[in-house]
């Protein structure tokens, strides 16, 4: 992707909630690689900072939580962001199903308490809000737009939704400058949950049998994490305020056929033998093919394919949490 989401981030003040966590710690690096001025809230219940250790000297980083109205209005009165871009959630279906009062919370609460901090302070030239592919449910047509009927199936679903409509609501109300970016399947080095994550610790326990939850033929596009950098600073450059946008592959996938990617690259083709267990978690939707026309028209184009993108993962695995057993059989 040609980055145009680097030209004005020099000396740029960015607020970035989530900032330690999986997703939020690339973007910090390139955020700071390409000259920002980066304030990070995290309350670490699922990054660390080590995640950020690398540029750790060059940002402010603060542990704080997001349904913590009066410390996130201090966070936002003392960083006086140019940009916000809020990751900050619970971003499991799974966990949201067994507490959604937690992810009612840290979602709908969370995105409230920054943007009323952010209406309150001015300012702030492009808000941007991490949503999710979850806001669809079972999408009745393929590919996925985003003019689509947005019906989840899930806690988790139903508070992303709550947050684009909270943000819809102050761009409209109050004028602050809102963009929605809903993302699907991210994965890549430093991720701590997923299914691609799942597969190489069950391999790791058991080389020999790896169990797929459901029939196998659920599709998904596995995006990775520097394709969705890329496209949420192309969004606070050139989203259009009060819209929201797909950031996906492009490149539907089955899970059976992830699970057999993934064995291949860990040279077990032919010792592993794969098993389903027929049914998955409540609110698993089955089949995710997305469109990206509205953000290609920005520019956008993903750079990492899933077979080099799976490597890359792989390799991480080895580097910290050791090598997989090959010793099948």
């Amino acid at each position: 992707m040609k980055q145009v989401s680097h030209q004005n981030w020099q000396n740029r003040r960015v607020l970035v909630t989530g900032g330690a966590g999986f997703i939020g710690s690339h973007l910090v690096e390139r955020l700071v690689d390409s000259g920002a001025e980066v304030t990070i809230v995290d309350n670490l219940r699922s990054g660390r900072w080590e995640n950020i250790s690398r540029v750790s000297a060059k940002v402010r980083a603060i542990e704080s939580d997001v349904r913590n109205t009066f410390e996130i209005e201090k966070v936002v009165a003392d960083a006086k962001p140019e940009t916000l871009i809020h990751l900050a959630a619970n971003a499991s279906v799974p966990e949201s199903v067994k507490n959604p009062e937690y992810d009612f919370q840290t979602n709908c609460l969370g995105t409230f308490n920054i943007l009323n901090a952010i209406r309150g302070l001015g300012g702030c030239e492009k808000a941007i809000i991490l949503s999710s592919g979850t806001v669809y449910g079972e999408p009745g047509s393929i590919p996925i737009r985003e003019s689509d009927p947005l019906v989840p199936i899930s806690p988790y679903g139903a508070s992303k939704l709550h947050a684009e409509v909270t943000a819809g609501m102050y761009y409209r109300v109050y004028g602050v400058p809102t963009v929605c970016a809903r993302l699907f399947n991210a994965y890549g080095p430093r991720m701590g949950r997923f299914v691609i994550l799942d597969f190489l610790y069950k391999l790791r326990q058991n080389p020999d049998r790896l169990e797929i939850l459901g029939t196998g033929r659920q599709v998904r596009e596995f995006t990775y994490v520097t394709d969705i950098v890329d496209g949420l600073l192309l969004l606070a450059v050139s989203g259009e305020p009060g819209q929201s946008y797909n950031i996906s592959s492009g490149a539907p996938c089955t899970v059976a056929d992830l699970a057999t990617k993934i064995v291949q690259i860990v040279v077990l083709a032919g010792k592993t033998d794969l098993s389903f267990t027929g049914e998955s978690w409540v609110g698993d939707a089955q089949r995710w093919e997305v469109s990206l026309d509205k953000i290609h028209a920005l520019g956008f184009s993903p750079s990492i394919d899933l077979d080099e993108g799976l490597r890359r993962v792989v390799q991480w695995f080895k580097e910290t949490e050791g090598e997989i057993c090959q010793n099948a059989h």
